[in-house]
C-alpha cells in the first residue's frame, strides 16, 4: 500500500523540521553531538517508514509535533527567564 503524495510530503517536511532542531540543539552548546542527535532522529524516522497504517502514522507524527513543541515551548520560557534575570532593555530604574 502506497501513502498519498501530500501525506509523504508533509512527513518529509516534519522530518527536516526535527533535523533542524537537532542541528539548533547541538549548536546552543548541548552536551549531545550533532551527529548522535541527527542518528536519533533518522533512527525513529527509519523504523516506522514503513508504516502504513493511518491510525499509527497519525500517532507517530503527533508525538514528532510533540517533541518540536515541547522543545519550542522549553526555549521560550528559557528565554523568558533570562530577560527577567538580566533586565529588560529601556527598563527604568526606581
Amino acid at each position: 500500500m502506497h501513502l498519498p503524495l501530500q501525506i509523504v510530503a508533509r512527513h518529509a517536511q516534519l522530518y527536516r523540521d526535527c533535523l533542524r532542531l537537532a542541528d539548533y540543539i547541538s549548536n546552543r552548546g548541548s552536551q549531545a553531538s550533532r551527529g548522535s542527535l541527527r542518528a536519533q532522529v533518522r533512527d525513529a524516522f527509519r523504523k516506522h517508514q514503513g508504516e502504513t497504517d493511518p491510525v499509527e502514522i497519525e500517532k507517530q507524527k503527533d508525538a514528532a509535533i510533540r517533541g518540536l513543541s515541547n522543545y519550542m515551548f522549553y526555549e521560550a520560557q528559557r528565554m523568558a527567564k533570562e530577560g527577567e534575570e538580566g533586565g529588560e532593555v529601556g527598563e527604568k530604574d526606581g
